[in-house]
């Protein structure tokens, strides 16, 4: 695109400065035209674009969205439910809990019951167990250095010990000596008794003796017939016993087969009802919220999602992929994310995947990190009462837009009527707006500093020193009611108020509910009431692009940008397919036949061909939906008009351009050097790329032009 003074050198020498600043309007309006349509022809085949504007892969891409997105709003209103907002708050004192709160919200949001968020109680059981194991480790630390400074002290003394240990060796030898006198004492008294013993046992020893001899015979003459008969027994006795176990052998082998039998029959009993019954697994909690994940570097604009899921299925553990939006400045490529359950090698993936080229594009896959903090912390004067009144009001605009973008909390009637009237929690049903205009409205008491002669504009900061500057006054009841609004808009929405950004397309990411900032700890020293008005309208003008409502261009701007009309391309594409050979002879290119007047070919594209027609109608749909969108994808500024930019820097804006304006597209054929110009020639004497522009910002002067040393002649 040609710069004004470029132009203006096209244009007649006698124009007036009025006419050259319309024919430029012009101009740029026709070549923003061009660039529109050409940036569509070359990117409505891709999928990216198709599922932003294309009539049919939009609306399936919102109907998913809009189901996810129904999702969050059920389990946000579960917790709310259970009051799991209401004991904590969005502080950074309370990272743990809230990070507790986010993977809790996560496993609801994948479809975990009240089992599966016990995972989070082990996870704090681990924790304190850690705790307790470092905290042992560092006693037992302390008591080992403790104990080797006693023993450097021991060392140090060596004289005194040696005298101890000969006082212990005296006072043992003492000991010993009591100790054999009282045992001399006692040995004659146990010898006395032992002679006593003996004299009394001796005349019972002699009259045994007499009893067995008299009796020696006898008792031999019976023991002999006892043994001989004791045989004779034993013998009977065991005749009888074979006899008798013969027949009890048989039976207790007939029960026995048969006890096997009952065994074998009752456990193919058993086997068979096992088989029937599912088997009772012990349900153990799933971790759901925590994940692996792999990054896609280079993604080609050619290649499809549908290729990636087919390409990562083939693993196992997968789950999802996300594939970010392509960028202008890496060449309209794009990133992606492919998430993996947690008990996978997700480096052996990696390793597999880097090894694949998918329509000849490397992917640079990685592993993806885990996210080191979670909760990340703001500046502390967030926690001021005043501040905190005004991000109610900012939050609950920005839900308002948000939830009417969405049509959430609307009736079917209401999904229709547009109104841009703010209504907060008046008529809004989201159970977070309710009542929320009890705290926007501020207090005070005007009448009774009126009266005392008191100024009751507080905010100037007029006075002096002490007047001017405040301590950070926290209101725990205000901070409840923002903290309900952040929580909606982190849950439902993905918007990380604090930081002022949206996190898209998280459902599919690898983490769901990553990422949240918290408010910090209050700075000790007072705060200037202009410190806070400058903090507030800061904060507004970051997070202004939530607050502003959704933009729709008007017929006549869209006409200006070269909208297209559904008739007068369908005129155009039957009388581009109505050929005339000869006099009364026309052929329908479509389908080869040939007609007697451009009437009938007229009527058989219409009767024969009306998928085509359809396909014109679809395409001129496609294109004004393009045009529709305020934040549309186009091409940046024409590298050839960077020099100008300081010279006319008005002129990118006032006619129209937008920001950056509009630039020719980029070839991306050619090999490496295809679009810019071909090899080394763009930085040298060669043509192409950017060797005129560059001319022209540096351009060298004639050597005649010079001075060389001689001052002003």
């Amino acid at each position: 695109m040609m710069s004004f003074k470029a132009f203006l050198q096209t244009q007649d020498d006698n124009i007036s400065d009025e006419e050259a600043i319309q024919k430029f309007n012009e101009y740029k309006l026709e070549f923003k035209r061009q660039q529109l349509n050409d940036f569509f022809v070359n990117h409505k085949d891709e999928e990216w674009f198709k599922i932003k504007y294309h009539p049919e892969e939009s609306v399936k891409r919102k109907d998913e969205l809009q189901s996810a997105l129904n999702n969050r709003v059920k389990v946000f209103l579960d917790c709310l439910d259970k009051d799991w907002f209401a004991k904590v708050s969005v502080d950074s004192e309370q990272s743990e809990q809230l990070v507790k709160l986010l993977d809790s919200i996560v496993i609801k949001l994948e479809g975990g019951t009240d089992l599966d968020l016990k995972v989070l109680d082990e996870v704090e059981v681990a924790r304190e167990q850690d705790r307790r194991k470092t905290e042992t480790n560092k006693a037992e630390s302390q008591r080992r250095k403790s104990d080797d400074k006693e023993k450097s002290k021991d060392k140090e003394t060596p004289e005194v010990t040696e005298e101890a240990k000969e006082d212990k060796k005296d006072d043992a030898k003492e000991k010993e000596g009591e100790e054999e006198e009282e045992e001399e004492k006692k040995e004659p008294e146990e010898d006395e008794e032992k002679k006593e013993v003996a004299a009394e046992e001796k005349p019972s020893r002699k009259r045994k003796r007499e009893y067995n001899s008299d009796s020696g015979s006898e008792s031999e003459n019976d023991d002999a017939s006892s043994v001989h008969s004791g045989e004779k027994s034993k013998n009977t006795s065991m005749e009888d016993a074979e006899k008798n176990e013969s027949p009890a052998k048989n039976g207790k082998e007939g029960k026995e087969s048969d006890v096997e039998a009952d065994t074998d029959k009752a456990d193919e009993e058993k086997s068979e009802k096992q088989k029937e019954e599912p088997q009772e697994e012990v349900l153990r909690p799933r971790c759901l919220h925590k994940t692996s994940s792999i990054f896609l570097r280079n993604l080609a604009p050619t290649i499809t999602k549908q290729e990636v899921e087919a390409m990562c299925k083939r693993y196992p553990g997968f789950l999802r992929v996300a594939i970010a939006d392509p960028q202008h400045d890496r060449r309209w490529f794009r990133r992606g994310w492919v998430t993996f359950e947690r008990y996978v090698n997700i480096k052996e993936i990696c390793w597999n995947l880097n090894n694949i080229r998918l329509r000849d594009c490397e992917l640079g896959a990685i592993v993806n990190r885990d996210l080191s903090r979670r909760v990340r912390t703001v500046n502390g004067i967030t926690s001021h009462k005043q501040v905190v009144r005004n991000d109610i009001k900012v939050a609950a605009k920005i839900i308002q837009n948000l939830d009417k973008k969405a049509n959430l909390w609307l009736d079917e009637n209401e999904k229709s009527v547009s109104s841009d009237i703010p209504t907060f929690g008046l008529m809004s049903k989201n159970p977070v707006m309710k009542n929320i205009t009890d705290y926007l409205i501020e207090e005070a008491s005007a009448e009774e500093e009126e009266l005392l002669g008191q100024s009751g504009d507080g905010e100037t900061g007029s006075g002096e020193g002490d007047e001017a500057t405040c301590t950070i006054d926290r209101d725990e009841q205000l901070l409840a009611v923002l903290d309900r609004l952040l929580f909606y808009l982190r849950v439902v929405h993905s918007v990380d108020y604090y930081n002022h950004c949206e996190y898209p397309n998280e459902d599919e990411m690898p983490n769901r509910c990553g990422i949240m900032h918290a408010r910090g700890t209050p700075p000790s020293s007072k705060v200037t009431q202009q410190e806070i008005g400058d903090y507030c309208q800061t904060f507004e003008s970051k997070i202004a692009s939530f607050l502003q409502p959704v933009v729709k261009l008007t017929d006549e701007e869209l006409t200006k940008l070269g909208s297209k009309a559904p008739e007068t391309e369908v005129e155009k594409f039957v009388v581009s397919n109505t050929q005339e050979l000869s006099k009364d002879k026309w052929l329908c290119p479509l389908s080869g036949k040939k007609f007697k007047g451009p009437e009938f070919v007229r009527k058989h594209i219409f009767n024969k061909h009306a998928e085509k027609i359809d396909e014109v109608k679809k395409e001129v749909e496609y294109f004004n939906n393009y045009l529709k969108d305020p934040k549309r994808p186009q091409l940046p500024e024409h590298p050839g008009n960077r020099s100008q930019k300081r010279e006319h820097p008005g002129d990118r804006e006032a006619f129209g351009g937008g920001p950056g304006g509009p630039m020719p597209p980029r070839r991306f054929g050619g090999g490496f050097y295809g679009g810019y110009g071909g090899g080394n020639r763009n930085f040298g004497g060669g043509g192409g790329g950017f060797r005129e522009p560059y001319r022209e910002a540096y351009s060298r002067p004639p050597r005649g032009h010079f001075n060389r040393g001689g001052g002003n002649r």
